[in-house]
């Protein structure tokens, strides 16, 4: 006759097994996808080619809506953002694109060299919160190349409207002394949000 003392042992060890063998065949799959998570507060770094938070690696997949700032400003379109963002992050996406400049347009951050609206920086710390609320990261554009929102153009434009421009080209905005001034002014604004973990990048 055959023992009879062991009698749930042998079906719990198996359970505790099984489950100890899925935890060390996959449970770094189930960490690993918290690294991205922008709410852990780390920030991105760079390891060789690989980007990494917190020392584990950060593969970028990401989409661009330039429009976050703008909209966030009034009452009427600012759900949109987070919509946005949700959207987004529920398909895994990890990054977004977006402005965080607008120089002497509608709903300018920027209204004249030096001069801000605060409506504009209370919509981007919004764009910014909502990001976080997410789990998605941002990349910060903070001029641009073409004439929308300002960009290239304004920033000449104000020079030469000042007398004190070297040029109507829009390169100058490289070379002109004046226009760099302005723009490095507009930098130092903007050192608030290089300090945020919950950015990816700023794009200059």
């Amino acid at each position: 006759m055959g023992p009879s003392g062991n009698g749930p042992v042998i079906p719990i060890l198996g359970f505790v097994t099984c489950v100890a063998f899925i935890y060390l065949s996959f449970g770094d799959l189930w960490f690993d996808s918290k690294w991205d998570d922008p709410q852990s507060g780390g920030f991105v770094k760079r390891n060789g080619t690989q980007f990494v938070v917190d020392g584990k690696a950060l593969y970028v997949n990401g989409w661009n809506s330039y429009w976050f700032m703008d909209h966030a400003v009034n009452d009427h379109s600012r759900h949109r953002v987070g919509a946005m963002l949700e959207a987004g992050a529920k398909m895994g996406l990890t990054v977004c694109r977006t402005w965080a400049f607008n120089d002497g347009a509608y709903n300018a951050l920027q209204i004249s060299p030096g001069r801000f609206d605060e409506r504009v920086f209370k919509a981007l710390d919004h764009v910014i919160a909502e990001a976080k609320t997410h789990g998605v990261r941002l990349l910060l554009s903070l001029v641009n190349n073409l004439q929308a929102y300002g960009g290239k153009t304004q920033y000449v434009n104000w020079a030469w409207q000042e007398g004190v421009g070297l040029s109507s080209s829009n390169d100058s905005f490289f070379f002109d002394p004046s226009i760099r001034r302005y723009f490095k002014n507009y930098l130092t604004v903007c050192f608030y949000f290089i300090y945020n973990p919950h950015l990816f990048f700023l794009i200059f």
